[in-house]
């Protein structure tokens, strides 16, 4: 399913895929295509109207029909990127400014784009990107471009290689609730992460699964995971699918999902995480979350955050508010560490000096 947002010139270019499937499959289309022609707001119609075309595999979208400005337009995709799975499609065939636009699709990881000025190309082009692999000639700019890219603390030399600190912790079965207020807010990747994070630091951490999305029988389905005792091991990670932890450790993740009241897991814990990314429509369901959390300590964590709106969620929710990368790797074990180590610093034992 494609779905095409589009300019009144540019509306009959996939007409040519319509034809070709009612020759090849007997008047019973392969793609169902659904062409929306106007103007567009980009940012407003991904936080507005795309959760009513959240079946649609790919996203093809003609730069002539938006009227946001390049940075808005690179915005508004990074928040479809983190909210929706289609395969995003740009048409920049016309394009004044086609080479700054590439750049800034590239940096964020789309790479299936339209540049071709004929008919013919047009057509050539949109079906790479809509084959398989999609288009290839931006791929290996793209992993060239996730080459070079570092998080690095500040006043470090990147030519530096960051050395992984083991602590010595003072910590038994402390647990830590993770829990957003809609779905799509990183709560599973964060909990993941955080374990890996305080594993990797020394620590010893398993994670237990509240989420009611069942996260963890689809990985234990596709990879074939074996359990030991009463949890799997995932990579270093030790998980239950139950609250029934069949040995101590530092530190007990619980991965809460999204929740509307506040469950007991969430309550009882001794650290509470709050996670989302605080796009427009999220803002709601995250203060009505805090307001329930009012008499409990929490964490507040916004999930990639562009810079530009870092200030006005802070003034929203307060200046305590921790900025997240976001990560797409359940295994990572060094991101976002600013946060984890804030988290749980005073579990740490300092080093003696002599």
């Amino acid at each position: 399913m494609l779905l095409y947002l589009s300019s009144s010139g540019k509306s009959g270019i996939t007409d040519f895929l319509e034809e070709e499937n009612e020759q090849a499959q007997c008047n019973k289309p392969e793609v169902v295509i659904k062409k929306l022609v106007g103007r567009f707001t980009l940012k407003q119609f991904v936080v507005k109207d795309m959760r009513n075309y959240q079946g649609y595999k790919h996203f093809m979208v003609d730069i002539g029909c938006i009227d946001d400005s390049l940075d808005d337009f690179i915005v508004a995709l990074q928040s479809f990127q983190m909210m929706f799975n289609a395969r995003i499609i740009v048409i920049l065939s016309g394009c004044d400014n086609e080479k700054a636009y590439t750049e800034k699709l590239i940096g964020i990881g789309v790479t299936d784009i339209v540049t071709a000025n004929t008919a013919e190309d047009i057509q050539s082009e949109i079906k790479e990107c809509l084959s398989e692999g999609g288009m290839q000639r931006y791929k290996q700019i793209e992993k060239l471009s996730k080459q070079e890219l570092k998080i690095v603390p500040p006043g470090i030399n990147e030519s530096v290689e960051i050395e992984i600190p083991r602590y010595k912790w003072s910590a038994k079965n402390i647990k830590i609730a993770v829990a957003g207020a809609d779905r799509r807010s990183g709560v599973t990747v964060t909990a993941f992460n955080f374990a890996n994070w305080l594993i990797a630091r020394g620590a010893t951490a398993c994670y237990v699964e509240m989420n009611m999305n069942r996260h963890l029988h689809y990985l234990f389905e596709r990879y074939t995971y074996e359990k030991e005792g009463e949890h799997y091991p995932v990579g270093d990670v030790d998980c239950f699918l139950t609250n029934e932890i069949d040995k101590d450790y530092n530190f007990i993740i619980y991965d809460c999902g999204a929740i509307k009241e506040l469950t007991n897991a969430f309550k009882e814990a001794d650290i509470r995480l709050i996670c989302g990314s605080l796009l427009p429509y999220e803002e709601t369901n995250y203060s009505k979350l805090l307001h329930l959390c009012k008499n409990l300590s929490t964490f507040k964590m916004a999930l990639s955050v562009p810079s530009e709106f870092q200030s006005d969620c802070k003034t929203t929710f307060g200046e305590d508010l921790m900025i997240a990368y976001a990560s797409h790797d359940l295994f990572n074990d060094n991101i976002n560490g600013h946060i984890y180590h804030l988290i749980v610093k005073e579990y740490i034992i300092p080093e003696r000096k002599l």
